[in-house]
């Protein structure tokens, strides 16, 4: 494939993707029905999940377990449910892995 071509396919895929996502924000809410904006609600939580497992259970396309990162996501996600803040609950747990990797003992 010559570098036109990929070129023009990037482009008219990049058209498709941004006028159907504009499309989809320009249709008024009273079209949507309430358990579709209760789906929606779960989109960011969906990629959060996406882009957070892989990385605690595959590690060299290799399927491992980690248990600091496993008790790092849980005390991240403890802290979050209590203290509904996302940098706080963040800032935890990455603090949990630096301690848990510094080796003390």
């Amino acid at each position: 494939m010559s570098a036109s071509t990929t070129l023009l396919l990037y482009l008219a895929m990049s058209a498709v993707t941004y006028f159907s996502r504009r499309l989809f924000l320009r249709v008024p809410s009273k079209y949507f029905s309430p358990r579709l904006i209760n789906g929606l609600t779960f989109i960011p939580v969906g990629i959060f999940a996406g882009l957070i497992f892989p990385s605690l259970f595959v590690s060299g396309q290799q399927l491992v377990f980690q248990p600091v990162f496993l008790i790092a996501s849980a005390i991240c996600l403890l802290v979050m449910a209590l203290s509904r803040n996302v940098f706080l609950s963040f800032g935890i747990g990455l603090a949990f892995v630096i301690v848990a990797s510094l080796e003390l003992f």
